[in-house]
């Protein structure tokens, strides 16, 4: 029961941060991570390439 409690809260936090901007997450490099086959939006414009 404590872990249903637990996973709850943690999933419950986790929408709160995305819906008030504290957590921002990046679709195109998530689905890209994951495998999935996907077509990045066309009207976005280019990604300035980063260093690593």
């Amino acid at each position: 029961m404590l872990r249903w409690l637990l996973l709850g809260g943690l999933l419950f936090a986790l929408v709160s941060g995305v819906r008030n901007g504290w957590v921002e997450l990046r679709w195109d490099r998530l689905l890209h991570d994951a495998g999935v086959p996907f077509v990045p939006d066309p009207d976005r414009p280019p990604a300035p390439a980063t260093r690593r």
